[in-house]
C-alpha cells in the first residue's frame, strides 16, 4: 500500500465548544447554582486521531483516524511532505480546538498563550514571562488534564503537572485540546481533557529570535532534510509518488530562553487594613535560563515507518516566593530527557502503531534559609516513566471502525535529601489500561456514535515506604485500585454547515507519586489521598459559513458538566504552603462559546467567553457550597488582526478573567484580571524576515479596586489589591518584545 494524504485541513484554529441544566439534589445542596476509506499515512499513521472524523466522500482523500480505504493498483497517490491540519472540529463528536501558530500569532506568544485562547481553558501562571504556567480545562484541576507530545504522554494518569512554559512554542505545527471526549488512541480518559502538541515536519529550516523588557531574550531554530535520495519507487503495487519519498530523514529543533523577569508590583505586606504600609516593589530572583530541544530520525520502508526521537531540557530559575513573602535565594534546577521509539504501519484495511517511551526527571531544590515556607531544604527529586503503548484500528465495512489500544507502564520517585546525605527509598508502581472504541457511522454518515470502555489500573504493591519518612508512609495505599470507565460520543451532521454534539462518560484518576509522596518548595504529599473518580458530561453544535463567502468562520457552543468524587484539591494555609486533600463531591458546570470570522482576507477575529459555576457539595464540610479553588466563574479572550497581503499586520488581543478564589475557605480572593496586548509586524517581501514589536499588559494594570473583605458581604469597604495569578504570585506590567522570524 502507499502513503495517502489525510483530509483537507479545518480552519486553522478552529474551535469547539452552551445552556446548562442542573439536577435537583444538586440544587438542593446548592441553591445558588445555575443551570475521528482510509488511514491518514504521511509516511504512516497518526494514532493520535483513531476515532477523530468522517470519511469524505472523495476517496483521493483520507480522514484523520479512520482505517484504510482500499485504492486501486493503478492509481497515483501523492507524498507531501507535511501532516494534515490536525483532527476536523465538524466530524468528531469531541469538542475540539485545534491551534496553529501562524500570521495572526504574535511573535512575543508562547505554549501557555496559545492553550489560553481555547475556549474552556484557564491557563495559571506563577508570574512573568517564562514562569510556571499550567492549564485547567472546563474547571478540572491541573493534574486532570494530560498534556501529550506527539501522543507521548508527558504526565500519564495526570502524575504531576506539566510545566507549559517548558514547551517552546516555535517546536509545534498544532496545539490540539480536546475537552472532555479525548481520542480512544491517547490511552487515556483523563477527567478534564488532553493537549497534545504535535512537533514540526517537512524540509528546510526556520528561525526567529526575540529581546525585550526584564533583559528577556530567546532564539530558536529548526531544520529538517532527507538523510538518502529518494527511491525510483516506493509504495506497494509499484506505484510511483510524485516528488518520492525519502527513506531516511530527520529534524532538529534547538530554543533558548534567559530573562532577568525582575518587573515592578504592588505589595500590600498583606496588610488590607492598614495602607501605610502599601508599596511598589521589584520582583527579585525571577530569573530563568532555559535550553530545549528535539530530535528525531525516520526510516521508511514500504508500508512501515520507524521513529527514533529524543527530547531534553535543562532549566535553572529562581523562586521569588509569593507577592508579600518575597524569597531572595531559592533556586530550583530541573533537567528533564523523554527518548520515544516508534513503529508504525497501515494497510487496506488496516493500521497501527507500537510505542515506546521513558521519560525521567529530575528537580534540584535549593532554599537552605527556609525563605519558601519555613523549612530549610536542599532536595533533589527525580520522577522516572516507561511505558508502551499499542493502538490498532481496522475497517471490516465502511459503517463500522473498531480501535483497540493497550498501555502499560512503570512510574517512580526517588526523594535525596542532600542537605541531611540520605535518601528515602525508590518507590515505584505499575499502571495498565485497555481501551475499546467502535466508530459506528450510520445514514449516510449523517449519524456517528463513538462508544468507549477504558479498563483503568494501578498497582500500589512496590510503593513500599517507611512511616518515619519525611514525606509520608505508604502503609495506607490500597494494594490495587482500577476502574472500568464507559464513555458514548453522538455526532449528528443534517447538513454540511451544522453539527450537533453530545458526550459523556466515567472518569478516574489515581493521586500521583507527588500527590502523595512529593515535599519540596511551599508543596507537600499526603499519603492517603484516595483515586479521583467523577462523571462529565457536554452537549453542543457547530456552525461552518461557506468558504465561498466573503465574511467566512465558525461557531461553537457548549454546555458541559463535571462531577467529581474526593477530587484532589491543593489547599493554601495561612502560611501560604500547599498539601493536597481529598474534597468529598464537587459540581463545575459552565457554558462556552467560540466565534471564528475572516472577512474580505483582510480583518481575522476570534472570541471565546466561558462560564461556569463550582461547587464543593460534601455534606457537613464547613466548606459546603463553596467555589472551588482556582476556578473563575468567567473568562473572556479576544483576538483581532488586520492585514494587507501580509506585509503589514496589525493585531490586539484582549483577556479577562473573574475574581477567583484561592482555598477551600473562600478567605483569600485574586483581583479580576483584565489584560490587553498589541503587536505590529511588518514584511516587505516572502524572502525577507517578518519584524515585529509587541506591548504586552498594554494598559500597565498591576492593580485592582477589589472589596476589602470577600468573605464579609456586609464590609463594603475597598481596598488597593495586586494582580496577581495563582496563589499569589504577581504578574507584570506593561511589556515590550522585538521579533523576528524567517524561513529557509
Amino acid at each position: 500500500m502507499g502513503w495517502t494524504l489525510g483530509a483537507s485541513p479545518p480552519h486553522p484554529r478552529s474551535r469547539d465548544t452552551a445552556s446548562a441544566w442542573i439536577p435537583s439534589r444538586i440544587r438542593a445542596n446548592s441553591p445558588r447554582l445555575l443551570p475521528r476509506s482510509a488511514v491518514f499515512c504521511l509516511f504512516a499513521i497518526a494514532a493520535a486521531y483513531a476515532e477523530d472524523s468522517v470519511p469524505p466522500a472523495d476517496p483521493a482523500f483520507a480522514t484523520v483516524g479512520a482505517p484504510p480505504v482500499p485504492v486501486p493498483a493503478n492509481e497515483e497517490i501523492v507524498v507531501t511532505a507535511e501532516r494534515p491540519a490536525g483532527p476536523n472540529p465538524s466530524a468528531t463528536s469531541a469538542s475540539v480546538t485545534v491551534l496553529t501558530p501562524d500570521a495572526r500569532t504574535a511573535g512575543s506568544a508562547d505554549v501557555a498563550a496559545m492553550i489560553d485562547s481555547a475556549a474552556g481553558t484557564n491557563v495559571q501562571r506563577l508570574g512573568g514571562l517564562g514562569d510556571f504556567a499550567a492549564v485547567s480545562i472546563r474547571g478540572a484541576s491541573l493534574r486532570q488534564v494530560e498534556v501529550f507530545l506527539d501522543g507521548v504522554p508527558l504526565n500519564p494518569d495526570g502524575a504531576d503537572v506539566v510545566n507549559l512554559s517548558e514547551l517552546p512554542l516555535g517546536a509545534f505545527s498544532r496545539i490540539e485540546v480536546w475537552r472532555g471526549n479525548a481520542p480512544v488512541s491517547f490511552g487515556a480518559s483523563p477527567i478534564g481533557g488532553v493537549v497534545n502538541l504535535v512537533t514540526r515536519e517537512g524540509s528546510g529550516g526556520r528561525g526567529g529570535v526575540a529581546f525585550g523588557s526584564w533583559d528577556t531574550a530567546r532564539g530558536d531554530v529548526y531544520g529538517a532534510g532527507a538523510l538518502s535520495p529518494p527511491p525510483a519507487e516506493a509504495g506497494g503495487g509499484g506505484r510511483r509518488p510524485e516528488g518520492g519519498t525519502r527513506p531516511l530523514s530527520g529534524q532538529l529543533f534547538f530554543d533558548a530562553l534567559s530573562t532577568r523577569d525582575d518587573f515592578e508590583y504592588f505589595a500590600d505586606n498583606s496588610t488590607i487594613y492598614n495602607v501605610l504600609d502599601d508599596h511598589v516593589e521589584r520582583r527579585g530572583n525571577n530569573d530563568k535560563l532555559q535550553f530545549s530541544g528535539f530530535a528525531r530520525g525516520r526510516a521508511v520502508l514500504g508500508d512501515w515507518r520507524l521513529s527514533l526521537a529524543d527530547v531534553p531540557l535543562f532549566r535553572d530559575e529562581g523562586l521569588p516566593g509569593t507577592a508579600n513573602l518575597p524569597a531572595d535565594e531559592a533556586r530550583l534546577t530541573t533537567t528533564r530527557n523523554l527518548s520515544v521509539a516508534q513503529l508504525e504501519g497501515c494497510g487496506s484495511t488496516w493500521a497501527g502503531t507500537a510505542t515506546l517511551w521513558h521519560l525521567w526527571r529530575a528537580e534540584e531544590l535549593v532554599d537552605e534559609s527556609g525563605q519558601l515556607d519555613g523549612t530549610h531544604r536542599h532536595e533533589l527529586d527525580e520522577l522516572g516513566t516507561a511505558g508502551m503503548r499499542l493502538n490498532a484500528g481496522w475497517a471490516p465495512a465502511a459503517w463500522i471502525q473498531p480501535n483497540a489500544t493497550i498501555g502499560v507502564r512503570s512510574e517512580s520517585i526517588t526523594i535525596n535529601d542532600l542537605a541531611g546525605d540520605q535518601s528515602e527509598p525508590e518507590r515505584t508502581r505499575l499502571a495498565g489500561s485497555v481501551a475499546l472504541s467502535a466508530d459506528l457511522r450510520l445514514f449516510a454518515e449523517r449519524l456517528t456514535l463513538s462508544p468507549v470502555v477504558a479498563l483503568e489500573g494501578i498497582d500500589n504493591r512496590e510503593l513500599g515506604g517507611s512511616s518515619a519518612s519525611q514525606s509520608g508512609s505508604a502503609a495506607d495505599a490500597a494494594p490495587f485500585v482500577g476502574a472500568v470507565n464507559p464513555r458514548l460520543g453522538v455526532l449528528v451532521r443534517p447538513t454540511r454547515w451544522l453539527a450537533l454534539k453530545g458526550n459523556g462518560g466515567r472518569y478516574f484518576r489515581p493521586p500521583d507519586l507527588v500527590e502523595m509522596f512529593g515535599n519540596h518548595g511551599t508543596l507537600e504529599g499526603n499519603s492517603e489521598l484516595l483515586p479521583e473518580t467523577g462523571w462529565q458530561a457536554d452537549v453542543g453544535t457547530r456552525i461552518e459559513a461557506p468558504t465561498s463567502w466573503a465574511i467566512t468562520g465558525t461557531f461553537d457552543a457548549a454546555a458541559f458538566w463535571l462531577v467529581s468524587e474526593d477530587r484532589i484539591v491543593w489547599v493554601q494555609n495561612s502560611q501560604k504552603s500547599f498539601t493536597p486533600v481529598n474534597f468529598g463531591d464537587t459540581w463545575v458546570q459552565g457554558v462556552e462559546g467560540a466565534l471564528v470570522l475572516g472577512a474580505f482576507s483582510v480583518l481575522d477575529s476570534e472570541t471565546n467567553v466561558t462560564w461556569q459555576l463550582s461547587r464543593n457539595l460534601t455534606v457537613g464540610s464547613n466548606t459546603v457550597n463553596n467555589e472551588l479553588p482556582r476556578t473563575p466563574p468567567l473568562a473572556v479572550w479576544q483576538s483581532t488582526s488586520v492585514h494587507w497581503q501580509e506585509r503589514v499586520r496589525v493585531g490586539h488581543t484582549f483577556s479577562y478573567t473573574a475574581p477567583n478564589y484561592w482555598d477551600a475557605g473562600n478567605l483569600y480572593q485574586s483581583a479580576p484580571r483584565s489584560i490587553h496586548g498589541l503587536f505590529v509586524r511588518t514584511q516587505p517581501t516572502p524572502k525577507w524576515p517578518n519584524v515585529e514589536v509587541a506591548v504586552l499588559n498594554l494598559t500597565d494594570t498591576i492593580t485592582e479596586v477589589v472589596p476589602r473583605n470577600p468573605a464579609d458581604p456586609t464590609d463594603t469597604s475597598r481596598a488597593v489589591s495586586a494582580v496577581t495569578d495563582f496563589a499569589g504570585y504577581p504578574l507584570p506590567g506593561r511589556t515590550l518584545m522585538f521579533s523576528a522570524r524567517w524561513e529557509l
